[in-house]
């Protein structure tokens, strides 16, 4: 990790060091952080964990880093916030070209917090200023139920939630096998934002983990 500091000084940019997940997270919290270079391996807490701790609150890009080369580790990474993934080793250039792409698009996107009423992925809208929902410019009713969780999803696009976790965020109430509950309510959210709603764009289900909106 010091050759990656290295190159990403000598590119200009400034660099916060983290030795596990719980000290990714303080510098986060206590810093302007633009982009976070995550460990899948790290010691107190893993570098999925962190990812999916400052997802619940940040949209800044996060690169993960793994010398795990499976796509089941790959598709994991991505599924719980990251937005890009590299196999170590890698070619340090390689690395700097991604961060930089990726602080291109953040920035040309603007960050949640210069636009925090609005979430958008591809299509989707939702505009939490006038509780309001189109796809493709369409608007969609929906009840506040499913308003609330598609809200949460589409805020967090790209994130996955088990079904509890939605459960807890939108009822504001323990889960208990609230599995039915929230399955019927995707369900119909789907039928109201999707053109196919047994193939899905937006509202997916990640087998065995829970749901996510797509990144678009």
């Amino acid at each position: 990790m010091e050759a990656i500091r290295i190159y990403l000084e000598n590119e200009g940019y400034q660099v916060f060091k983290a030795a596990n997940g719980l000290e990714a997270l303080q510098a986060v919290d206590e810093n302007d952080i633009h982009l976070i270079i995550m460990d899948v391996m790290m010691p107190e807490m893993d570098g999925i964990r962190a990812t999916m701790k400052i997802r619940e609150e940040k949209s800044i890009p996060v690169i993960m880093l793994s010398a795990k080369s499976e796509d089941t580790d790959k598709i994991l990474g991505l599924n719980m916030g990251a937005d890009d993934y590299m196999t170590k080793p890698f070619n340090p250039l390689e690395l700097i070209a991604r961060v930089k792409s990726q602080l291109r698009r953040y920035t040309s996107l603007g960050s949640l917090e210069a636009n925090d009423r609005v979430f958008c992925s591809g299509g989707l809208m939702v505009d939490d200023e006038k509780k309001q929902v189109t796809v493709d410019g369409e608007e969609v009713k929906l009840t506040p139920v499913q308003y609330k969780i598609l809200k949460l999803l589409t805020a967090n696009a790209g994130r996955v939630f088990s079904i509890d976790e939605i459960y807890e965020k939108v009822w504001n109430e323990a889960a208990f096998e609230v599995e039915n509950t929230v399955a019927v309510h995707i369900r119909r959210i789907r039928e109201k934002i999707e053109i196919n709603p047994k193939e899905p764009k937006y509202l997916k289900v990640v087998w065995g983990i829970g749901y996510k909106v797509e990144k678009i």
